[in-house]
């Protein structure tokens, strides 16, 4: 199953981000849902300030990680 999906390769990144470009919107390869999981054909995706901190080594987690944690679908 394929989505797409703002990924960041490295981090910390340097302002500004518009130089910088720490995101790349890419296509990724997901396992279909398994047991006690939903589908959802997210509409709308939206990157927050935790995202950001993620970006800017404030809140370090391993990557690549794809962010947006914040969106809007219909479960299909």
């Amino acid at each position: 199953m394929k989505t797409r999906a703002a990924v960041l390769r490295h981090a910390p990144i340097r302002r500004p981000y518009a130089t910088t470009l720490p995101l790349s919107v890419e296509t990724l390869d997901l396992d279909p849902p398994g047991p006690d999981e939903l589908l959802v054909r997210i509409g709308t995706a939206g990157l927050c300030h935790s995202d950001l901190s993620v970006i800017n080594g404030d809140r370090p987690r391993p990557v690549p990680v794809a962010l947006g944690h914040e969106a809007a679908g219909t479960v299909r």
